[in-house]
């Protein structure tokens, strides 16, 4: 099996897995409950909030634990919109958002707000020209997706802070950070964010984990209610063994994240330039400079074929692609390369590869064999 589908979701790491075992056989109390057990629980929540923290370089006291990504948009976006909503209804985000986010935006324009969504260039970089004529004194929030899941365009966040703040101090600025773990060089205490989001399994822990970092001057009502104190603004029972699992992933990438990122580079490249020599009539929908783009997606559009079944084609040989961003991949053609201006051709055609610390050079050798079969036997169907 040869899977290139890592950002849709990554095979958790073994110590990851064995952190999540040892804590469900031995970390079993409830970490609210007020008897020492729980007290010696949460002190082990407090310092998963530090790692997490220190690999962001925030505040560790304001990382508050989600059940992943999408949750974490979700608790933030609606939180800050909320509670700013009589007087500041006027919302920014982009086009080529994840669903989680361009989906609550939709819900608030919808029920009256005034949302203006971001056009990108033909290589997905927000125009921020347009952000800094749009941003008015009514902007409650600009939410910003610092990689994108499709393409692995890294927008510039420190330029784009600058004009938020610069136009409105009052403005808050999100970013969806879910896919930039492990895949850019972006610190935030050189970057000031309001809020961030970020999630567990993109970076080899398990599903249903991630985290929120909330600004200190950020005001925000809760969504989720209930009585945890810890956890702050996600009021649930805090779920010990995925978050000291998740902790741990992020610990080891702390150390391992600049060899990682370099190895997914080297693959990324090898297999641009073995499809460029292999097989005619494609698109590159990525860039290779990994100051531009994620050294973990590759996006690229075989013309004359239908990247659907061209992934159903190499899943015969065990090979794992996919259309795009799993929670969209099955709603026809993709917005974000639709925005970037792609032609129906190469919209059918596309296929993102993702690759991860797992992958290897020869899988590279295989998938590019295996590809360009699937390809010439789908456009001789055509």
């Amino acid at each position: 099996m040869i899977y290139l589908d890592n950002s849709a979701s990554t095979k958790p790491r073994k110590e990851v897995i064995d952190t999540l075992i040892q804590t469900m056989e031995e970390e079993y109390a409830n970490p609210d409950a007020i008897h020492d057990f729980s007290y010696k629980i949460l002190l082990k929540i407090k310092k998963a909030k530090k790692i997490v923290a220190d690999y962001l370089k925030v505040e560790a006291e304001r990382i508050f634990f989600t059940a992943g990504g999408g949750d974490g948009n979700n608790l933030l976006l609606q939180g800050i919109i909320n509670v700013n909503s009589r007087m500041r209804k006027h919302l920014i985000t982009t086009k080529i958002e994840h669903p989680s986010v361009y989906e609550v935006f939709k819900h608030y324009e919808n029920i009256g707000f005034e949302v203006d969504y971001l056009n990108v260039d033909k290589d997905g970089f927000v125009n921020l020209e347009e952000l800094k004529d749009i941003i008015r004194e009514d902007t409650a929030i600009v939410s910003v997706g610092a990689v994108n899941s499709e393409t692995g365009a890294i927008q510039d966040l420190r330029k784009i802070s600058e004009i938020i703040k610069g136009k409105n101090k009052n403005t808050y600025f999100h970013t969806d950070f879910v896919q930039g773990l492990g895949c850019t060089n972006i610190k935030f205490d050189k970057i000031p964010v309001d809020a961030i989001t970020i999630s567990g399994h993109k970076i080899y822990a398990p599903k249903g984990i991630g985290a929120i970092y909330v600004n200190k001057g950020v005001k925000l009502t809760n969504v989720i209610y209930g009585s945890n104190a810890e956890n702050g603004i996600v009021k649930r029972t805090m779920p010990t063994e995925l978050i000291l699992a998740f902790a741990k992933a992020v610990e080891i990438l702390a150390k391992e994240e600049k060899k990682e990122m370099k190895h997914s580079q080297k693959l990324k490249e090898m297999l641009a330039n073995k499809i460029s020599e292999e097989i005619e009539d494609i698109k590159f929908n990525s860039s290779l400079d990994p100051e531009k783009s994620s050294p973990k997606v590759l996006n690229v559009s075989f013309n004359r074929t239908k990247g659907e079944v061209l992934t159903h084609f190499l899943g015969m040989y065990q090979i794992y692609v996919s259309t795009g961003s799993a929670c969209s991949s099955k709603k026809g053609n993709s917005r974000i390369l639709e925005v970037m201006g792609l032609n129906q051709s190469e919209l059918d055609g596309a296929i993102r590869f993702s690759f991860s610390k797992n992958n290897t050079t020869k899988e590279i050798g295989e998938v590019v064999e295996r590809l360009k079969e699937s390809v010439q036997k789908i456009r001789k169907m055509k």
